[in-house]
C-alpha cells in the first residue's frame, strides 16, 4: 500500500452497504462465505486495517447495485484512483482478481482433464482414474495404468490463462514440490502444460537430480489434443 493511499473506512462501508443491497448480512455473507460478524464490523466502521484482496473479491463476486472489485480495492487502499488517462485498466483490475483468476484457472484445469481423457480413451493400453482426496492439491490426476513399464501416472496441471505476461509457477518451485513427494521406479510424472513458451521454458530448466521419471506435455485446448510430450529425467536408482 503506498503511503498516499489508505483504508477509507467511509468510503468502504457505503460501498459494501451498497453491494449487499437488500439482503441481510446474514444472507450476504452465506453467500460470500465471509463470516456475519466480520461483514457487519466493516460496516459500522470498526475495524482499523482493509480486508485483503482476497475477501474482497469474495464481496465483489456476490456484489449488487454494480459495485465492482475495483471499487472496492480503491476504497481500502490496496490499488490507485483511477485517473482519466488510464484506459483499460479498470477491466484489467476486474479480470485479475482473485476470484477470477481462480475460476478461469478452474475451468481450465476442468478441459485439460478432458483432452487427456480423450486422448486415454483412443489408447490401446489399460488404464483407470484414481479417485483423489479433494483436500490433495498435488497432482490433480492419477491413473492406474499398463503402458511402457509405468504402473502409475501422476499428472500435475500448469495452466495458463490468455492474456496474462507471466507463467503461474516457477519451474524451481515445482521440482522442489516434487521432491518432497515419494516416487517409485514405475511411476510417471507428467507437468501439463497449454503454452508453448511454458513448455519450452520447462524444456529449459529441467531437474538435475531428481528421483522421478519426469515428463511435460504440451496440450492445445482449442483443438484439444496432445501435441507433444518430452521427458526430463530419469528415475535415479541408488
Amino acid at each position: 500500500m503506498h503511503s498516499e493511499e489508505q483504508f477509507h473506512k467511509e468510503e468502504f462501508a457505503v460501498l459494501l452497504d451498497r453491494a449487499k443491497g437488500e439482503r441481510s448480512i446474514n444472507n450476504f455473507a452465506n453467500e460470500t462465505g465471509v463470516s456475519a460478524a466480520h461483514i457487519s464490523r466493516f460496516l459500522r466502521q470498526m475495524i482499523a486495517s482493509p480486508p485483503t484482496p482476497e475477501t474482497i473479491s469474495k464481496f465483489a463476486a456476490k456484489a449488487h447495485n454494480e459495485v465492482t472489485y475495483q471499487d472496492l480495492m480503491v476504497a481500502a487502499g490496496h490499488l490507485a484512483r483511477k485517473d482519466e488517462s488510464d484506459g483499460n485498466k479498470e477491466n484489467t483490475v476486474e479480470r485479475d482478481s482473485p476470484q477470477n483468476l481462480r475460476m478461469q484457472m478452474e475451468e481450465l484445469e476442468k478441459k485439460f482433464r478432458q483432452v487427456l481423457l480423450a486422448d486415454l480413451y483412443e489408447s490401446p493400453y489399460k488404464w483407470s482414474v484414481e479417485k483423489t482426496e479433494e483436500r490433495y492439491r498435488f497432482p490433480d490426476m492419477i491413473l492406474n495404468i499398463d503402458h511402457d513399464g509405468y504402473n502409475r501416472w501422476y499428472l500435475d496441471f500448469r495452466p495458463h490463462i490468455p492474456g496474462r505476461r507471466h507463467p503461474s509457477f516457477h519451474p524451481f518451485h515445482l521440482y522442489g514440490r516434487i521432491a518432497m513427494q515419494e516416487f517409485l521406479e514405475a511411476d510417471k510424472l507428467t507437468i501439463v502444460v497449454n503454452d508453448e513458451k511454458d513448455f519450452n521454458m520447462i524444456m529449459k530448466r529441467p531437474p538435475l537430480s531428481l528421483r522421478a521419471n519426469l515428463y511435460v506435455m504440451l496440450i492445445d485446448l482449442e483443438w484439444g489434443k496432445i501435441l507433444k510430450e518430452e521427458m526430463l529425467c530419469k528415475y535415479m536408482k541408488d
